[in-house]
């Protein structure tokens, strides 16, 4: 079987929409830190700092809306 017709690999081969779209905003980092910290404790309530973060992020970003 030839490799050749399959699709090259790239390093965000595997990275969903949501992952890119995030990443497009300058915002990956504080995203991550957020899902990460929710994971962590499973209660958005103890995320506050990374969700602030997150948020003021986006926002000088421009790419947050209210």
């Amino acid at each position: 079987m030839s490799t050749s017709n399959l699709p090259a690999q790239t390093p965000d081969h595997d990275e969903d929409e949501w992952d890119r779209r995030i990443r497009r905003t300058g915002c990956f980092k504080e995203n991550e830190d957020l899902l990460i910290c929710h994971a962590d404790t499973n209660d958005w309530r103890k995320c506050l700092r990374e969700l602030t973060a997150f948020k003021e992020c986006m926002r000088q970003n421009k790419k947050f809306k209210d």
